[in-house]
């Protein structure tokens, strides 16, 4: 009787053995990248120690990942124009209103809570901070509250 064998083959082979069906190109940019990958250590190395170009290399970082995260790389450049003008004018609207309305509001709220905790005025602490309204006068919670609107 006679036994047949079967080989088994892997599909996958080691490296060693492994002949390249690649286009030649393709071998080309394998080499290129492969090898420069030792250099890699040093260009680090030169980019730490720049400050300068590590934060413009942390801007562009930045960028790209807001026109990643917001879809602006599939847009045209005037596209893209209207869209940052759109971002860059609301969040300046914002920080300039964080700016000229937090700081009043913020030691607002310090004098009610000193009123609250002590049943004191907290005007002596509102004038102390620096603090003053548009008259002059410090702010305190009766001030506002008695404050006419601006029309």
């Amino acid at each position: 009787m006679a036994t047949m064998t079967t080989e088994m083959h892997p599909f996958y082979t080691s490296s060693t053995s492994h002949m390249s069906h690649a286009p030649a190109a393709v071998d080309k940019l394998l080499t290129k990248y492969s090898s420069s990958m030792t250099n890699t250590s040093n260009s680090l190395l030169n980019r730490r120690q720049n400050p300068f170009q590590r934060v413009i290399d942390r801007v562009r970082l930045e960028y790209y990942r807001y026109e990643v995260t917001f879809g602006l790389y599939v847009m045209t450049p005037s596209e893209k124009c209207v869209a940052n003008t759109f971002v860059f004018v609301v969040i300046s609207l914002l920080l300039w209103a964080l700016l000229l309305y937090f700081p009043p509001l913020l030691y607002n709220k310090l004098a009610r809570v000193i009123w609250l905790l002590t049943g004191h005025s907290g005007e002596g602490v509102t004038a102390a901070l620096g603090v003053l309204d548009m008259n002059g006068n410090a702010f305190s919670p009766t001030s506002i509250a008695e404050a006419p609107l601006a029309s």
